[in-house]
């Protein structure tokens, strides 16, 4: 056996030869597993010792002599590169593990350095969404930047606005749509299709949106990263209406907290729906389907793409009363789930 200054942990399979390198790590203590503990008169018996033993990876040693002028020697199953997280300031022991590849950090983005020392080589464990030989690719903001790992469908954390902010938050990431980019996908408690009736007063009815394990802030970094984003919405009608003559009975409020009146498949421009685009709402004498507030189901939907407004937080209608001639207004609202894409 060898305490060689150049070399990393190594044993020979015959057993016949070892060697090793070890730093030291003053006055640090490495809480893992012990193998076994001895009396030693200094650092190198105590490295024969480790290495000798096929099990050891590390020990620790007594900083202090005993009163017969003797070090206690505790041989470790792990080293402090794969015991991350396990080594503390200690005033009484020293932390010896084997030189490795692992000090100059080569794994990024907060992946482990995983020392092979046999081959005085190293293997970076990366975090979910990183990958690579030292985690330089892809990324964790968002399913477009996971793409890039060429990993599948599924759920996946991410943090959009980066290590310090806000917590992580769990999204489905679908990498089959929109060609395959990446798209992140964000739930909310408001998918299903809602009834709103009794509420005659423009606005009266007020749905508050909340988004599934995140909060606006981390919603905010996402969007503003995101290439794309977009979200449906649609209302469906039965006498009630949304724009008419420029009067909004119902809207939607961005993320900001601005009162939007335009509906889906519309940029921005005031009190309209998608249909006016094309000319094929009901009346051509309105910018909605459901402003020609007749006896009849209708429905205005779309798209929103205003990635700067995204997500919608609040959906707010009126005009679902009872008319003077008795008549039950209603409606259904649904809005998507935020979708965002693409890379900045």
């Amino acid at each position: 056996m060898f305490a060689v200054q150049n070399s990393a942990l190594y044993r020979y399979p015959t057993g016949r030869v070892s060697f090793g390198k070890f730093k030291c790590d003053p006055y640090y203590y490495l809480w893992e597993e012990k193998l076994e503990s001895s009396m030693v008169k200094d650092q190198f018996e105590c490295s024969f010792f480790c290495i000798g033993e096929p099990k050891c990876s590390s020990f620790n040693i007594a900083a202090f002599p005993d009163s017969e002028g003797l070090y206690l020697c505790e041989l470790l199953a792990n080293d402090k590169f794969r015991g991350t997280g396990n080594s503390f300031k200690n005033a009484s022991f020293h932390h010896f593990s084997p030189w490795s590849p692992c000090e100059s950090a080569p794994c990024k983005n907060g992946g482990v350095c995983v020392p092979e020392y046999e081959r005085n080589s190293y293997q970076c464990d990366c975090k979910p969404g990183f990958c690579g030989t030292h985690c330089k690719r892809g990324g964790d903001k968002s399913c477009s930047q996971i793409k890039l790992c060429s990993l599948p469908s599924g759920s996946y954390d991410i943090d959009p606005d980066g290590e310090g902010g806000v917590k992580p938050f769990k999204v489905y990431c679908d990498m089959t749509d929109k060609d395959g980019v990446g798209v992140t996908v964000v739930n909310h408690d408001s998918e299903s299709r809602t009834l709103v009736n009794g509420f005659e007063t423009p606005g009266s009815y007020s749905r508050n949106i909340t988004y599934m394990e995140t909060d606006l802030v981390q919603l905010a970094s996402l969007t503003a990263s995101s290439v794309h984003c977009e979200q449906f919405i649609k209302y469906e009608c039965y006498n009630t209406v949304l724009f008419r003559n420029s009067k909004a009975n119902g809207w939607w409020v961005a993320l900001n907290g601005e009162k939007m009146f335009y509906w889906g498949g519309v940029d921005s421009d005031q009190y309209k729906c998608a249909c006016s685009l094309n000319n094929t709402c009901a009346d051509p004498n309105y910018d909605c389907n459901c402003d020609k507030n007749d006896n009849t189901w209708r429905e205005d939907s779309g798209f929103l793409t205003d990635k700067s407004k995204l997500p919608v937080t609040q959906l707010r209608f009126g005009d679902t009363g009872i008319t003077d001639d008795g008549i039950d207004e209603k409606a259904y609202h649904t809005l998507g789930k935020l979708k965002c894409y693409g890379l900045k």
